[in-house]
């Protein structure tokens, strides 16, 4: 990924997040062989998403040389959105991945995620997302 990709990745996530108590976090890994899903658990932890206080995080973790992906979100998240909408995002995100357009799957995904996030976490004024 080039560092263009990154600064748009990091550019897309403060415009998702923004305005609302939800975080989001990318992980592109190296590995040629992986459970994406598995491994999208262990990083979701180890960013301490888990720990975040709306329970509203989401973990998009992509193995380009293995060519899986997996998206996780949190308790509150998912309750708001339910399976249907992961899977929509999964099965749209798939396209983009397939042809080796990394980034641009990535920044789908996130897009979405964030409109999950504002529909339904809009942080109160006086409210931090931390």
């Amino acid at each position: 990924m080039t560092a263009t990709e990154r600064h748009s990745i990091r550019a897309a996530i403060a415009q998702a997040e923004a305005g609302t108590t939800g975080r989001i976090a990318v992980r592109v890994i190296p590995d040629v062989a992986v459970d994406a899903f598995e491994r999208a658990k262990r990083e979701f932890e180890r960013a301490r998403l888990h720990r975040h206080r709306h329970a509203n995080a989401a973990l998009i973790l992509v193995a380009p040389k293995a060519q899986r992906f997996a998206i996780i979100g949190d308790r509150a998240l998912h309750e708001e959105v339910g399976d249907a909408f992961w899977s929509d995002v999964v099965a749209r995100s798939q396209p983009y991945f397939e042809r080796g357009a990394i980034a641009d799957g990535v920044l789908y995904a996130i897009g979405r995620i964030g409109e999950a996030l504002r529909a339904n976490f809009v942080m109160a004024p006086t409210e931090s997302a931390t």
